[in-house]
């Protein structure tokens, strides 16, 4: 990627790991919802079986070009019973789910990460009338999770991969943004934080990607990153 940011047309994001992160944790929670139905073990014992259970199921990628609301469910249904079986097992499954599942619309389990908000990337994309869209291997609470953090309106659309049948680097959800955004490919910027989704996933369409790295996950890596959204500001 050689051009300025504010050539773009339309600019793209992930959301997990890009724009927010779990707070403070999966497992806390998992942790604060399971209580009443006989849970005593440790939090961080989750998260460890939380990750465990994620990689087995191989993500939200895994779900490929399925969709809907019973996919979702499911998907994440295995997640937390893969989670809660290696540490025991809950009294009652079903109503902590339920609970769980819940849990994870409100903004309280989530957090914006503290250089998107200082540096007001998107305030600022938003006020040169950058069309900006949300492509994300997510299901279908993501528009009331990104309202609740009051940050949903300042994107012109939300394809969340459930919803719209294609889990990156499928190239379905990318087109779908493209033809959401009325700009061709080379008008396009995709920022994510996973290379083998965001940033292959956008660039096999010709879309210019940007890999968010904040923890130093990819030191080989040959594409544009960055640390943090100040050094695009």
């Amino acid at each position: 990627m050689s051009k300025n940011l504010d050539s773009y047309k339309a600019v793209f994001f992930d959301v997990g790991g890009t724009l927010l992160t779990v707070h403070p944790s999966v497992g806390d929670v998992y942790a604060e919802q399971a209580r009443p139905f006989g849970f005593a073990g440790s939090v961080d014992e989750l998260n460890l079986q939380f990750r465990k259970a994620w990689k087995d199921l191989g993500g939200m990628e895994s779900l490929g070009q399925q969709k809907g609301l019973e996919i979702e469910r499911k998907f994440w249904r295995d997640v937390v019973q893969r989670t809660f079986d290696a540490v025991g097992g809950l009294d009652d499954f079903e109503p902590c789910f339920e609970n769980i599942y819940d849990a994870f619309r409100r903004g309280s389990a989530w957090r914006l990460y503290e250089d998107v908000i200082e540096s007001k990337l998107v305030e600022h994309l938003k006020a040169k009338r950058v069309v900006l869209g949300i492509v994300s291997n997510w299901d279908s609470r993501l528009p009331e999770i990104l309202d609740n953090l009051n940050i949903g309106h300042q994107f012109d659309f939300v394809l969340a991969s459930t919803v719209i049948g294609s889990a990156k680097p499928d190239p379905v959800i990318f087109e779908q943004a493209l033809k959401l955004s009325g700009v061709s490919a080379d008008q396009a910027l995709h920022i994510g934080d996973e290379p083998a989704t965001d940033v292959i996933g956008a660039q096999a369409l010709g879309i210019d990607a940007i890999l968010i790295d904040r923890k130093n996950r990819y030191p080989d890596s040959d594409v544009t990153t960055i640390r943090s959204f100040m050094e695009l500001v």
